[in-house]
């Protein structure tokens, strides 16, 4: 049962990863339509920046099982962002984009924060 886990954990965190690395990138690009949307909710172009940093960073963060469940709080507050943004401006027509991500994430982040000890304890327990 273990070792499912551990691999249920390492396939959601790549997933997770090669999703929100591919994402976050793309918000770097004015070309893209991820600007155009940002633009069509009324966000201003550095909260794009800002959102393209975090998911580059959470794709980083959910491939190290250590930090991982770092790496998903961060995605599950993204997500949650474009939940809220989606009910705002469109109503439920587009909300499984955010919604099934955020599912994901939160597996993992249950699978890994039972699995791994908190950074403080391990710093400690090596002193």
């Amino acid at each position: 049962m273990k070792k499912a886990r551990v691999v249920i954990a390492w396939v959601l965190a790549i997933l997770l990863a090669v999703m929100f690395m591919n994402a976050g990138v793309k918000k770097f690009d004015a070309a893209s339509g991820w600007t155009r949307a940002f633009h069509n909710w009324g966000y201003p172009d550095w909260f794009r920046i800002l959102i393209g940093a975090g998911e580059v960073a959470a794709a980083l963060l959910v491939l190290v099982p250590r930090t991982a469940k770092y790496g998903a709080l961060l995605i599950v507050s993204i997500m949650l962002g474009g939940v809220a943004t989606n009910m705002i401006f469109s109503g439920t027509r587009h909300l499984v984009g955010p919604l099934v991500p955020l599912v994901v994430a939160s597996v993992l982040f249950a699978l890994r924060y039972t699995a791994t000890p908190p950074l403080a304890s391990a710093s400690s327990a090596r002193e």
